[in-house]
């Protein structure tokens, strides 16, 4: 699994948190294992192995999306599997997932909660203050 050059100190502080708080299986039998390189950026579980990245970059927004129990994830085909990627994370992740594991979103499920956890969605854009005049107070009439 290639290991990402570079990585800022916050992408690796989240990271750090999130791999210490992936499951041990990912699917009954599917357990995890040993990776090679960085192991705060990345995981894997069973054989084939799936395999996790931290720190990846934003999806490009042209692949299906699928919502599990609250993690928005793009989901495209990769030859042999899919991959899965958060979308709208302070910190993304990707999950690689082999054609031999059918059912991909109950793969992802147990990595919801601590991608929850450890990697916050992105803050929502403030509105804009309105740019009309503010409403001037009226003054009341004198009685006549």
């Amino acid at each position: 699994m290639p290991v990402p050059s570079a990585v800022p100190p916050e992408v690796q502080a989240a990271c750090t948190a999130l791999s210490a708080a992936l499951p041990v299986e990912v699917d009954p039998g599917v357990r995890r294992r040993p990776v090679v390189g960085d192991q705060r950026l990345t995981a894997a579980w069973g054989d084939p192995p799936v395999t996790l990245e931290c720190g990846v970059p934003d999806p490009d927004g042209s692949e299906e999306s699928v919502v599990v129990n609250g993690v928005t994830w793009s989901v495209r085909e990769i030859g042999a599997g899919h991959r899965w990627t958060t979308s709208a994370r302070t910190v993304n992740v990707a999950v690689q997932i082999p054609d031999s594991y059918p059912n991909g979103a109950e793969i992802v499920l147990p990595l919801v909660e601590p991608i929850q956890a450890a990697l916050p969605p992105m803050p929502s854009p403030t509105p804009s203050p309105s740019t009309g005049a503010a409403p001037t107070p009226s003054t009341p009439s004198p009685a006549g």
